[in-house]
């Protein structure tokens, strides 16, 4: 799922714009120069570690936790090497265009596994090149992980207006595939991830995908959303996405914010204050009952809040 800019885009109108062969996508989900938010603001007050082959940029944002960003495709995919004393495992896997293993090989001489918020593309991509991968244990999540991505699937998200900046030396994105995925170790919600002194607990928060789900360092004071919450346009539109599991989920993380003070999100933004996550709710409250303005390009509504927007079919808010 594409995420691109936070910007309000209320007049914007009708437009469309082609990106990819025999698919429009409206402006409302991708804005043709979604590029003009570069850089953001966030990334200055972090540390950064360095850039690495050209296409992801790392971030040092808290004591053993790193975001591993890539900034030159639309999506903004962020991954996040967690490190405990004993092991680290690396939150998503980004889009598969860079090698992240060797990323992650050149932060950390500990064992990491893959661990999978959700089964979308832009997180899985790079999968494939750890030997233990860890995802909820949903039944329709792992049969699409289990069905991987062909060439043909992902050539829309690697055409000049998905693009800033060009590819990475060695990638070929004419034989781009993603294997399918047989995770080694499946989570239930409630799960403990132990890293060795740091542990990391299983949130389920279906509602974006079947098997979204959260991770909580109650320690730290972090919570990982993964495509629950991100700062841009929420994707409440798609196929898979299941509204009153998303608000349910929501509202469950209203009911523990107590325990975490900031969110790392899997776009955009690494480092967003915990205070937008009732404010997430109060927005689907607005789109619920009409109080909330929005931009409309056919059967899809762009709904503008204060960090964040909302993308919703009009079908789905005939309930």
């Amino acid at each position: 799922m594409s995420r691109g800019t936070g910007m309000t885009l209320l007049g914007l109108g009708f437009l469309v714009t082609t990106c990819a062969p025999e698919q429009e996508t409206s402006e409302l989900i991708q804005p043709s120069e979604w590029w003009r938010v570069h850089p953001r603001p966030v990334y200055a007050e972090l540390e950064k570690v360095g850039t690495f082959q050209d296409w992801f940029d790392v971030y040092r944002v808290g004591d053993g936790t790193y975001a591993i960003y890539e900034p030159n495709q639309f999506e903004e995919a962020i991954s996040y090497l967690v490190l405990g004393d004993e092991r680290g495992v690396l939150i998503d896997a980004g889009t598969g265009i860079g090698n992240i293993k060797r990323v992650v090989e050149e932060l950390t001489d500990l064992p990491v596994s893959s661990l999978l918020t959700h089964e979308h593309y832009d997180h899985i991509g790079g999968a494939y090149r750890f030997e233990q991968i860890i995802a909820f244990n949903d039944s329709a999540a792992l049969a699409r992980l289990a069905r991987g991505r062909d060439n043909a699937s992902l050539q829309g998200y690697v055409t000049d207006d998905y693009l800033w900046k060009p590819l990475p030396e060695g990638f070929d994105a004419a034989t781009w595939s993603i294997p399918p995925i047989e995770p080694t170790q499946l989570l239930h919600d409630g799960a403990i991830v132990d890293l060795g002194g740091r542990q990391l607990e299983v949130i389920y928060a279906p509602g974006h995908s079947p098997g979204s789900m959260c991770l909580l360092d109650r320690a730290s004071r972090l919570l990982w959303t993964g495509d629950h919450f991100y700062p841009g346009p929420l994707y409440a539109h798609a196929d898979d996405v299941d509204i009153d599991d998303y608000i349910a989920s929501n509202e469950r993380l209203v009911g523990m914010l107590a325990e975490f003070d900031y969110v790392l999100s899997g776009h955009n933004d690494p480092w967003v204050a915990s205070e937008v996550i009732p404010r997430v709710s109060r927005a689907f409250e607005a789109i619920l009952e009409g109080s909330a303005e929005y931009a409309e390009d056919g059967d899809i509504r762009r709904y503008h809040f204060e960090g964040f927007d909302v993308l919703i079919r009009v079908d789905q808010l005939q309930r």
